[in-house]
């Protein structure tokens, strides 16, 4: 249940520091395999028929917008099987949107003075396809298929929390983390996709908390997007409601039906 970072780049505010992940400490776990591990969190969550049940989600919260005050802007986010997604975004009467298909992705972004369908570009593709790579469930869901390589990286501590760190390694090489609670096997903690910022690139950690039960899963109802290193205040995402499985035409993940943005050329 992830939302991708290309249109909140362009529409969410970052002003405050950072505060710093205490996870360097050694927190004392039983022996557990990977493989034993993932299984704790695939059952502890949902367990394999469960998630294989879940077809659609349709999420309503707030995210952060900086300013100062600060704000928070109410948002929608629409998800389907087939690596389908559509997030709404609302500032007083404008409504942003990104759409991503599986394939191709577009946005509107009236906050910024553009009220005409943009494709998105190559990296935004990216990221949206990497964000929707593991479906509805996760990564650790059917890991093996989803052609990940798990393995056991170690043990440390996650904003108070002793955790178990897992290593995914895609068959593209790519890798990334993930930190599951020592008790409940709850995901704490993942690499989300790196971020330019100033000319640089900083990594990226998003953070999961406050889960609930949703017609047998555990979703977590606090996320928080960490840009690592930098002075990006991190951007936090409260889940208002959750519904799950009520059935999303697939007509919400086509290109919108508006007029097309000028070729960046020629644009003004």
């Amino acid at each position: 249940m992830k939302l991708t970072l290309a249109i909140l780049s362009t529409l969410v505010a970052a002003s405050a520091v950072q505060a710093a992940d205490s996870s360097s400490a050694t927190p004392s776990l039983p022996k557990l395999s990977a493989e034993q591990i993932v299984e704790k969190h695939v059952a502890s969550t949902g367990g394999l028929e469960g998630w294989h049940n879940l077809r659609s989600l349709v999420v309503e919260g707030q995210v952060d917008a900086g300013g100062n005050p600060p704000r928070k802007l109410p948002y929608v986010l629409k998800q389907k099987r087939g690596h389908k997604s559509r997030l709404e975004i609302t500032m007083g009467d404008q409504t942003a949107v990104q759409i991503y298909d599986g394939k191709n992705g577009w946005k509107v972004r009236p906050f910024t003075n553009r009220h005409e369908v943009e494709t998105m570009t190559a990296a935004e593709l990216a990221e949206a396809a990497a964000a929707a790579a593991d479906d509805l469930d996760g990564p650790l869901v059917d890991a093996q298929q989803k052609g990940f390589k798990v393995t056991l990286v170690g043990t440390s501590v996650v904003k108070g929390h002793p955790a178990y760190q897992l290593k995914l390694t895609a068959k593209d090489g790519q890798a990334r983390n993930i930190w599951l609670d020592g008790q409940s096997f709850v995901t704490l903690k993942i690499d989300g996709e790196p971020r330019k910022l100033d000319m640089r690139t900083y990594p990226v950690s998003i953070y999961y908390s406050d889960y609930r039960p949703e017609k047998g899963l555990q979703l977590a109802h606090e996320q928080e997007i960490v840009v690592e290193q930098s002075k990006a205040a991190p951007t936090k995402r409260t889940l208002t409601k959750i519904r799950v499985n009520e059935g999303i035409d697939d007509a919400a993940f086509a290109k919108p039906d508006l007029p097309d943005a000028a070729p960046l050329s020629s644009a003004h």
